[in-house]
């Protein structure tokens, strides 16, 4: 996906429109640019000057239009030696962070983003600029308050220049700290064939040279303006201030990367909230601690989390040995086979069975894969699959682990 940004406004290439105007203060964000004015039914709040801006000695004039692009392909890792602080370990201390400082009251949308299509708040690999500026890392999701949905979005990146000098449309005000770290603020708003949307953002530009952007504005899930910001500027400035999100902040010992890529492709709510993911993993935990099975896990078997794609199902995937093992689980309304064939079927009308009899058994690379699907008569159905080479995981041994998730859930 390619996004063309300049200043003063947002154009598309080649992208839905939804998708520009839902990350209308990302975009600023990502590109350090204010947003000011565009053709196509976008519109954002007009430039004043001359203008005083506390914090200021000086203010300058707004820029002329520049245009930036950012091209996402859905293959970008962690790998990347123009960004060799951004491993996935990284990203991972940098996501924990982010979401333990969301307020209490605030409460992160399953399975929502805008931006990257993946796990919400959690920070992705490096998206390729057209070298004029760095777009850094950013996590963003949807989160509600008081019922109400809005997203948050946070972009790290680092510059060699120091804070941007004050400019009109860019900031509403500066502060900076004892410490030389300067904070600017911007509470603003843009417009979409007449739709509006409120927007706060705090800009910091820390010692180090990291420039984080923490922006929240009041567009929900369907990319329409609910009229309340989820976050305000003091607790932005909470989360954009914490020092794991520093680019030469250390990664805690204990940290593991990133939860490998998982999904269930079942959209829509369902039982798995987060509390309910929780005792999945501790049901997993328990199981595989009373197993004593003699594998290197890569992380907990217990690295379950809501799936990207809605609260209907959960996913988790961990590495065993040279293999992964991937565990999925969906609310959804499959029916045991009344006539199964090659199935088992147990006391309580469950059913281990094969839905893809003859389907491939090998990975692109070689390795053996092995299957295991079991449907409850309620119809939540647990797959549990492992890839690898060799491995010690046998078929008994998956069929426990599906075993132990249909016990966790309905």
């Amino acid at each position: 996906m390619r996004i063309s940004l300049r200043r003063g406004g947002v154009r598309t290439d080649g992208v839905v429109i939804g998708v520009i105007v839902a990350v209308g203060t990302v975009a600023a964000g990502l590109t350090h640019q204010p947003m000011v004015q565009s053709g196509s039914g976008y519109l954002s709040e007009p430039v004043e000057y001359p203008v005083d801006i506390p914090g200021c000695e000086s203010v300058e004039p707004p820029e002329e239009e520049q245009f930036y692009s950012v091209l996402t392909t859905g293959q970008e890792d962690y790998d990347n030696p123009a960004y060799p602080w951004l491993t996935s370990k990284k990203a991972n201390a940098m996501s924990i962070a982010v979401r333990e400082a969301l307020p209490s009251q605030v409460s992160l949308v399953a399975g929502s983003t805008f931006w990257s299509g993946d796990d919400p708040l959690v920070f992705q690999p490096a998206a390729r600029a057209d070298g004029v500026f760095d777009p850094g890392t950013t996590a963003d999701g949807v989160v509600t308050r008081d019922g109400v949905e809005g997203s948050v979005t946070v972009n790290v990146t680092r510059v060699d220049d120091g804070p941007k000098p004050c400019q009109a449309g860019w900031l509403d005000a500066r502060e900076t700290l004892p410490d030389g770290t300067v904070v600017d603020i911007r509470d603003t708003w843009d417009e979409f064939d007449g739709d509006r949307s409120h927007s706060n953002i705090v800009r910091v530009y820390a010692r180090d040279g990291s420039v984080v952007v923490a922006a929240s504005s009041d567009r929900n899930a369907d990319y329409e303006s609910t009229g309340t910001v989820p976050l305000s500027i003091d607790e932005l400035r909470r989360i954009a201030l914490r020092p794991e999100l520093l680019w030469s902040a250390l990664v805690p010992d204990g940290i593991p990367p990133l939860p490998m890529s998982c999904d269930t492709n079942s959209e829509g709510a369902g039982q798995f909230s987060s509390q309910a993911v929780d005792r999945l993993n501790a049901s997993l935990d328990d199981f595989w601690q009373s197993a004593g099975i003699p594998v290197e896990l890569d992380r907990p078997l217990g690295s379950m989390r809501t799936s990207p794609s809605g609260s209907a199902g959960a996913c988790g995937a961990v590495m065993v040995g040279d293999g992964t093992l991937m565990i999925r689980v969906i609310d959804a309304d499959y029916e045991p086979s009344p006539n199964p064939s090659g199935a088992v079927t147990l006391a309580d009308g469950s059913q281990f069975r094969d839905d893809y009899p003859g389907a491939s058994g090998m990975t692109l690379d070689g390795d053996p894969i092995d299957d295991i699907t079991l449907v409850k008569p309620s119809g939540t159905r647990v797959d549990v699959q492992i890839a690898a080479a060799q491995t010690l995981v046998d078929r008994p041994l998956l069929q426990a682990i599906a075993l132990t998730v249909a016990g966790s859930v309905d």
